[in-house]
């Protein structure tokens, strides 16, 4: 049987859904979901297989004032602030190649800390089951 090879689950609440089928396609969107490893030892495993969202693509104008992330004018979310947090800087057009991951939640692990991640490194998009 196939159906449990292409279901993913999620063990925290960086994004708003747990259950994931995996997609055939590869074509990326601006809110998609993507499955990939992430090499960061300060997050207790190396790797980790992470759940995102696209929140923006090659191209796209991706902006930081002050706190708050904007992609093409939309607001993807606000860097969060303390001494051990250090967020990733920076205003321009995202490189080809690469996207900007966010979470669901404003507490989540995700590019506004990490930086762009390589489009070669999605192992596949997903569809929120729930």
């Amino acid at each position: 049987m196939t159906i449990p090879q292409r279901l993913t689950i999620t063990k925290t609440d960086s994004v708003k859904y747990h259950l994931f089928w995996e997609l055939d396609r590869k074509a990326l969107q601006i809110g998609d979901y993507v499955r990939l490893p992430l090499f960061d030892p300060g997050v207790g495993c190396n790797p980790c297989s992470i759940v995102k969202r696209i929140g923006c693509l090659p191209g796209d104008r991706l902006v930081k004032e002050e706190m708050n992330v904007y992609c093409n004018g939309s607001f993807l979310g606000q860097c969060m602030t303390g001494k051990n947090i250090t967020s990733f800087q920076f205003n321009g057009k995202v490189p080809m190649g690469k996207v900007f991951l966010v979470g669901d939640r404003n507490n989540s692990y995700d590019s506004r800390y990490f930086g762009f991640k390589s489009i070669n490194d999605i192992e596949t998009v997903l569809c929120p089951l729930f």
